[in-house]
């Protein structure tokens, strides 16, 4: 893996005409997102489907971000990536030159709409998407291939997709000898699988029978010793928030989306979240005002109009076990109402709590909820924020 990532930069500058292909993830650059534009990146460039491209795998957060996921870092260097050969948004401007000269395409992992966040070269073809959110159906024109299926994880698509046919072609020309990037391949791709199927636990309601086959067809090949340590392992890494603000943990896993309100016509820019631990955590640590400021000055500072966050933790058998908890801050007039609506959702099972409430939160709107239906994450959630914002009141949601 580094050997093809330290070709790409002195290729840039040596073939300023060669067309670039960029493999990105979606702007949360959780694990998923980065593992699954890391390897689709490294099998592109070893295939014959865009013979003499460059393939560049694009990590949409600041360089300067990537010390907010631990968990990202672990994999990293358990892996021996060199993180400095890789391309963040830092980089953005080098890659707006190429799309002005149309030499410019993408291919989108675990999402599957080109994001704000890349707005400036939204108008570059998009050549493949590989993906396991909500289909935008978009790209069908374009992308091939375009893979779009309700999996736990991004990256057992890449190796359904990818892994089984690299490897056959390389055995096939070396004598059935396994190629030398797998181990390194196969470790990156089995965290994310691991933790967005939260261990393979069907009780969790997060792992699909693909996710489970690639997770088995790949741990032989990965020289760990378990996969239950390795999962402990990413987890205690993903988990370790001690040394990050409040603050920093809202920007640590953050998405947000613009839609345009039913009834006003007018943009409605949404943030949300995405936050390991519970609220009764971090009000014993940085108490309630400490939190709630937090969350508002990331609000204003993203500009947003609603804000959300998603929390979870794990508190053990005999504590509780996996919870989720959700707060929602509406920022502006433009989301009156929306909290009514959100917790008429009988799917997401909303309880309202006042483990965070100060009088300030609540008189601005501000609300903290139990979330019982734990099988409903931000990927599950948005698609109901974005009904409630464009769907006029007593439509079906």
């Amino acid at each position: 893996m580094d050997t093809f990532l330290a070709t790409i930069r002195p290729r840039l500058e040596s073939e300023p005409d060669t067309q670039v292909i960029i493999v990105t993830g979606n702007e949360s650059a959780d694990l998923d997102s980065v593992v699954s534009a890391l390897t689709t990146s490294f099998f592109l460039s070893h295939s014959n489907a865009h013979p003499g491209s460059i393939v560049l795998p694009f990590i949409n957060i600041p360089r300067i971000d990537l010390a907010l996921r631990s968990d990202i870092e672990f994999i990293l260097d358990s892996n021996h990536i060199n993180r400095t050969l890789l391309f963040f948004r830092d980089d953005l401007s080098v890659l707006e030159r190429l799309a002005a000269k149309n030499q410019l395409s993408l291919f989108l992992v675990d999402h599957n709409e080109v994001m704000d966040s890349m707005s400036s070269l939204s108008h570059a073809k998009v050549v493949g998407v590989i993906d396991h959110h909500v289909d935008e159906g978009l790209y069908k024109d374009t992308a091939n291939p375009r893979r779009i299926e309700p999996v736990g994880s991004c990256s057992s698509l890449v190796t359904d997709q990818f892994l089984k046919a690299q490897m056959e072609n390389e055995m096939e020309q070396n004598g059935d000898m396994t190629p030398s990037w797998v181990q390194q391949v196969t470790r990156l791709l089995l965290g994310p699988i691991l933790i967005d199927t939260l261990n393979l636990k069907p009780e969790r309601h997060k792992v699909k029978p693909l996710d489970l086959a690639m997770a088995n067809f790949i741990f032989p090949y990965t020289g760990w010793e378990s996969m239950e340590d390795l999962y402990r392992r990413i987890e205690n890494a993903r988990s370790d928030t001690s040394r990050l603000s409040y603050y920093d943990l809202l920007r640590k896993d953050y998405k947000e989306w613009t839609v345009q309100h039913y009834e006003t016509k007018e943009d409605v820019k949404v943030g949300i979240s995405s936050v390991i631990g519970l609220m009764g955590q971090y009000v014993k640590r940085d108490s309630k005002e400490v939190m709630e400021k937090a969350i508002d000055e990331w609000a204003k500072t993203r500009t947003m109009d609603l804000a959300m966050v998603l929390l979870s933790g794990d508190l053990g058998e005999g504590h509780g076990g996996y919870q989720r908890q959700v707060i929602v801050l509406p920022v502006t007039s433009k989301v009156s109402g929306f909290t009514g609506r959100l917790e008429g959702i009988p799917e997401l099972q909303l309880e309202r709590t006042s483990i965070i409430d100060t009088e300030g939160f609540v008189k601005h709107g501000g609300r903290a909820y139990l979330q019982h239906n734990t099988t409903c994450s931000r990927k599950q959630i948005w698609p109901w924020v974005e009904k409630i914002i464009t769907l006029p009141l007593g439509a079906n949601l």
